[in-house]
């Protein structure tokens, strides 16, 4: 055990400072690569595609999310992404207190009834997290470089109106491409963030802040729309208040233009046996202006599997479509 009177030092050792700055100088190699932007309801998962630093654990992790909106009577589509996040380093970086690094790989895709939106993209993303102190609280970079393919509407027809599903993947690309031309366009784009987070035993919390697009590549062929660049803030808290009993909150909030896009919810974490191996979570989140999202989750062993339910509320001047909203998640510890 540490003396006490060490708790709250600064470790910043030369060697681990060199590799966060190394981590920071990779930026200007990917400057001209990062992805079209991930919309899902279980933010909390996909963590690492909102800021490539906000990998704060150790554990090498798979995640699946599957998302189905429709509006009635107009259109319907889906959003499916898959990612792996893998620690490097040799045994001594799952020690508490010590430096790690992380590799996160994976893929998304949004596609509309009758074709009317294909979009994909592939995503890798890099981050290197040091040691503040002898309590398990780090400072992290990251940087993240994905390749897109994007293609909505049919032939200039304007299929969807402007300011159409602003907080989902059709006014996601319809940005990207405001012609909605029909035609196929790919372009690299990248991305870079920075996190402190904490992960004690009993409490847990994160502060992150990321900017993506940060090239602002042209995204179609008559090279006057150029990708607006996102700016995005995350937070997260959670503190054990009984030996079963857990409450959290988190924050994700996005500024793209005059799009602002931001979702907070609350969590309840009931553990069902004292290695916490089998839990329950009740949350409700709350996308600003747009929809309320209870959600449930069950954690068995190295696996979680989450649903999300969307009341949409209504707001602005496509209210009267009706639409739902339904989101799976999975996630594997490896």
């Amino acid at each position: 055990m540490n003396p006490p009177h060490f708790k709250q030092c600064i470790l910043l050792p030369v060697t681990h400072l060199h590799r966060l700055l190394l981590c920071i100088s990779l930026l200007p190699v990917t400057a001209t690569l990062c992805a079209q932007d991930v919309f899902f309801d279980g933010v909390q998962n996909m963590n690492v595609w909102y800021n490539p630093a906000l990998k704060t654990n150790k554990l090498t992790l798979v995640n699946a999310n599957f998302r189905n909106v429709k509006y009635q009577g107009i259109t319907s589509y889906t959003s499916k992404a898959a990612s792996i996040e893998i620690p490097l380093g040799g045994a001594n970086s799952y020690e508490d207190n010590t430096s790690f690094s992380n590799l996160a790989v994976g893929m998304s895709a949004d596609n509309a009834a009758g074709g009317t939106l294909k979009v994909s993209s592939a995503m890798m993303a890099f981050s290197y997290a040091i040691p503040l102190n002898y309590d398990n609280t780090y400072l992290s970079a990251g940087f993240q470089a994905a390749y897109t393919f994007s293609q909505v509407g049919y032939n200039g027809a304007y299929f969807f109106p402007a300011d159409f599903d602003q907080n989902g993947a059709i006014g996601s690309a319809v940005s990207a491409d405001p012609l909605q031309s029909g035609y196929q366009f790919n372009y690299f784009t990248a991305g870079a963030g920075a996190s402190i987070f904490h992960m004690g035993t009993g409490k847990q919390w994160y502060v992150g802040a990321s900017g993506r697009h940060l090239n602002q590549p042209y995204t179609e062929w008559t090279l006057s729309t150029r990708l607006l660049m996102n700016l995005g803030l995350q937070v997260g808290y959670s503190k054990s208040i009984t030996e079963d009993d857990v409450i959290g909150g988190y924050g994700v909030f996005t500024w793209q233009g005059s799009v602002h896009q931001q979702i907070i919810g609350l969590k309840y974490i009931r553990n069902l046996n004292d290695s916490a191996d089998y839990a329950i979570s009740l949350g409700l989140g709350y996308r600003v202006q747009d929809a309320l999202i209870p959600n449930v989750e069950l954690k068995f062993g190295p696996n979680l599997i989450g649903f999300h339910y969307e009341f949409a509320l209504g707001n602005g001047k496509f209210s009267s479509y009706r639409r739902t909203g339904l989101e799976f998640c999975y996630r594997l510890i490896l």
